[in-house]
């Protein structure tokens, strides 16, 4: 594939650490060799799982990496005594002693777990870099990943810039995300529908495009971070095989351009757009230069500008119908009526169908202390301190009084009146969401009349809660309860109670009103907005 090409910039100071060159993608063979020596080793989610145990896999997503080491240790060291060989969790070990848990190995520990690849080509690839001694050291991070597709699960895997408790001090600027807790949340939340062409605004090292790829024809990844196209290049050469790709013909079905955002895709239209993209709110500085930026996370844009912009763009790459699936956050400033004017104003001026969900919000200060240590500047005090400083300015400069964090989902209409919806949902769910989001939005846009003309049930999930005094002979309170996916749960008139009772898929959804209202003398009207209200939450379906 042919590299992207970037505009010359103005000289930027040098990035707080030096960051490794991106892994070499010109001997596809290697690469090959290399996806075919992990398979052999069993290199993979469940590999990982069975080698370490549930316990200790779950410690090392938290970045806590000594249960691990304590575990790799324990296992290499009952095959000192094989000369020859490394038994399949032997190879495991190493390798995740390497990539995984910072703990070294050899060279011929290297030659043994990878055979057709060893520590030669992995040299030549630039992901290890050897010692006098002899010992390998990481250049970059490789982590096995699991892509549920349309017909199972498939084994990946991912490289990416060594993460924070690999490397001293703080995050080099130019950092490249591996696979972060944001980026499978939005893999999870997608609507996994058969599109034409797909784009992701902000790819990274390529997570998104592994799962786009399995339902897109045509899928074009984006990023303004020319490091972090070379890391995706890499990956989507390392995981040809389990996604289909003619290694020498990638452009045919994967495109990668460098650019802000929308920038690189100018003219074009795509049925799909999703983006994890950079927009942490950061203080700006006068004439400060892209290599002073955390480009994984920051934008550039004063505020949260940068979803506004992205958000009031999207019209413009959309294909009628065509939806938009993101993460982002917003500011919720002192004279707001609500958390959502912002996001509101914006996707009322983009003229789309929306449905925002707040999961998370911060005050200032707490929004402060998570960004400030996601980047481990806290490591330096004095640094620390001023970073602080600037953040509380800058929040008290534009009256924020505090920062929401949600899941956005867009679609491109004509409607003049679009369907929208915000809500504030802070509870646990369960991922993946992508289906259950799909099937809300085209509950939510179906024409009620043909609701009530239908029949419905209540899913196996949804269970009924009463709350009363002893001795009272009504409950006081009714609650439907979502056992899986958005896990709602809502206060509901005893009229509904009787409906969700009766919806068995016998009677039409206004056929049981009428009997329902009967009985209960409920306004038929308010029991039929009702009901369409708990058709659109899931609460029922079709």
């Amino acid at each position: 594939m042919s590299r992207p090409t970037s505009s010359p910039v103005a000289p930027a100071p040098a990035p707080r650490t030096s960051s490794p060159a991106p892994p070499a993608s010109e001997d596809l063979p290697l690469i090959a060799a290399l996806q075919e020596d992990f398979l052999e080793a069993g290199f993979t989610h469940d590999g990982l799982v069975e080698l370490l145990g549930p316990d200790v896999v779950a410690a090392l997503h938290r970045e806590q990496v000594v249960p691990g080491q304590l575990r790799v240790t324990e296992l290499l060291s009952g095959e000192t005594s094989r000369a020859a060989q490394l038994s399949a969790a032997g190879k495991r070990a190493v390798l995740t002693a390497l990539w995984l848990v910072s703990t070294a190995v050899t060279a011929e520990q290297l030659d043994r777990a990878l055979p057709r690849t060893g520590a030669h080509g992995l040299q030549q690839l630039r992901l290890i870099q050897l010692d006098a001694a002899g010992m390998a050291v990481p250049r970059s991070e490789l982590q096995p990943y699991q892509v549920q597709t349309l017909s199972g699960m498939r084994d990946m895997w991912l490289s990416s810039d060594l993460s924070s408790h690999q490397i001293q001090g703080a995050l080099p600027h130019d950092h490249v995300l591996g696979i972060g807790q944001a980026s499978l949340t939005l893999a999870g939340i997608v609507h996994r529908r058969r599109v034409r062409t797909a784009l992701d605004i902000g790819t990274g090292c390529g997570i998104q495009l592994l799962h786009l790829l399995d339902h897109a024809d045509h899928v074009v990844g984006t990023d303004l971070s020319e490091r972090a196209l070379e890391f995706a290049h890499f990956n989507l050469l390392l995981n040809a095989a389990a996604l289909e790709l003619d290694p020498d013909n990638l452009e045919e079905r994967v495109e990668l351009r460098h650019g802000s955002l929308l920038e690189p895709v100018a003219g074009r239209r795509f049925d799909l757009v999703v983006s994890n993209p950079p927009f942490v709110i950061t203080p700006r500085r006068r004439e400060e230069t892209e290599a002073e930026r955390y480009i994984y996370r920051d934008g550039g844009r004063e505020g949260d500008g940068l979803i506004q912009e992205l958000i009031t763009g999207l019209p413009e790459v959309l294909n009628e119908g065509g939806t938009a699936q993101l993460l982002g956050n917003w500011e919720i400033l002192e004279h707001d009526d609500a958390w959502e004017t912002r996001p509101r104003g914006w996707v009322e001026q983009a003229g789309l169908s929306a449905w925002i969900i707040q999961r998370d919000a911060q005050s200032p200060a707490e929004y402060t202390e998570t960004w400030l240590r996601d980047a481990s500047e806290e490591r330096s005090v004095d640094e620390y301190r001023r970073r602080y400083a600037e953040y509380a300015a800058d929040f008290s400069a534009r009256g924020v009084q505090g920062v929401g964090f949600g899941l956005i989902w867009l679609q491109a209409t004509q409607q003049a009146q679009p369907w929208r919806r915000f809500e504030e949902l802070l509870g646990d769910v369960q991922q993946p969401l992508g289906p259950v989001i799909g099937e809300t939005a085209r509950r939510a846009q179906q024409n009620p009349a043909s609701v009530v003309d239908s029949t419905l049930t209540v899913p196996g999930s949804v269970t009924e809660e009463r709350y009363q005094r002893f001795g009272a002979e009504h409950p006081e309170v009714i609650i439907a309860r979502q056992g899986s996916g958005l896990r709602r749960a809502r206060p509901i008139s005893s009229a509904a109670a009787g409906f969700l009772a009766a919806a068995d898929g016998e009677y039409t959804a206004g056929q049981l009103i009428t009997a329902v209202c009967s009985l209960t003398e409920a306004d038929p009207e308010a029991l039929a907005a009702e009901v369409i209200d708990l058709y659109i939450e899931g609460f029922l379906t079709d």
